[in-house]
């Protein structure tokens, strides 16, 4: 099977060649869904394998034993639970992967979202709240397998595709009649579930003075001002009335006498790192320096040290900034 950079590509006008060729008794359809959409025209097993390049066999198999196209796995949480994800094997990651390049991503997400857009990060998340003086930080209790199958469905069908076609989509992109926590579909099919959300809770929020912003599950709201109790009760309120719930745990109010994270960052002053995460990046990077042959497979995690100081770049990081390229440099000359 292709890997996903021959899919990633994706323009009409192949859709509309790989229908005349493939299914031609169904082009007419297709150029006219194409046409309106810009998107692929799917209504069988057949239509999505001629796209793809391979046997309509292979996703009515994936259909009847989905559980097979999965490795599950737990994966230990901060606060001590375990989260269960569930990644899809070959076959069917390469179709989700299309399935997000050709449809899901062809929809852009409401300005307030940050987390799995083009351009979009959790640097631009945080840095939209610099300056504030007031946080308040709430998190959706279990997001991905709170998505339900129907949910899913009801994505497709608002991105133009008929119930069949919804259904045969939203069925190779949930498992267990959820969106899998692991699947690289599951993001975007979050960002489409809560678009009415979004908008809505923007709206309150701007009625108030607020800025709102999320993050995948994470939602952030800051002020000059104290966000009240009143504010927290609307936007629980619109959680639960689109099928989710927070985590009161993870309910924060803050104000500039605490440290103010957002997404990981700090937005007190300016935008920082963690002084934990600067002192962890500062012993890991003089280790590299002072040893480089024992580091010689860590170039990529040197690199993203690198490339996290080279974003933010706050005054203080700039001899770590040196020391991450030295190090950089290091395994470099070791490997050479």
């Amino acid at each position: 099977m292709p890997p996903r950079s021959y899919y990633n590509s994706p323009r009409v006008d192949d859709y509309l060649a790989l229908a005349r060729a493939f299914f031609a008794e169904d082009a007419d359809a297709a150029a006219a869904f194409a046409e309106v959409e810009r998107r692929p025209y799917i209504e069988s097993e057949t239509h999505l394998a001629s796209y793809l390049g391979i046997s309509p066999s292979i996703i009515r198999q994936i259909l009847r034993h989905p559980k097979f196209h999965y490795r599950t796995f737990k994966l230990k949480k901060a606060d001590g639970t375990n989260r269960i994800i569930c990644t899809p094997r070959t076959y069917l990651k390469v179709i989700q992967w299309w399935i997000s390049d050709n449809i899901l991503y062809t929809e852009q997400p409401d300005v307030s979202v940050h987390g799995f857009c083009k351009g979009r990060s959790y640097i631009t998340n945080a840095s939209a709240h610099s300056g504030a003086k007031h946080l308040l930080n709430l998190d959706i209790r279990k997001f991905f397998p709170s998505i339900t199958e129907e949910m899913i469905v009801g994505v497709f069908r608002t991105l133009g595709y008929s119930p069949a076609g919804a259904s045969l989509l939203a069925r190779l992109t949930s498992l267990n009649g959820e969106a899998p926590t692991g699947a690289p579909t599951s993001p975007a099919i979050g960002n489409l579930v809560l678009a009415e959300f979004d908008k809505a809770v923007s709206a309150a929020a701007t009625a108030n003075n607020i800025l709102y912003t999320r993050y995948a599950d994470d939602l952030t709201f800051s002020s000059q001002n104290r966000i009240n109790e009143d504010f927290l009760a609307t936007i629980s309120t619109l959680v639960q009335s689109s099928g989710f719930e927070l985590n009161l745990k993870k309910t924060r109010f803050l104000g500039r006498g605490a440290r103010m994270d957002v997404t990981g960052l700090v937005i007190n002053q300016g935008l920082n790192l963690p002084i934990e995460w600067r002192n962890w990046a500062r012993g890991y990077l003089q280790r590299v320096v002072r040893n480089p042959a024992a580091f010689i497979d860590h170039r990529s995690t040197i690199a993203g040290i690198l490339g996290v100081l080279k974003s933010i770049d706050p005054t203080e990081d700039r001899g770590l900034t040196q020391k991450a390229k030295s190090a950089l440099r290091a395994i470099q000359e070791q490997a050479s």
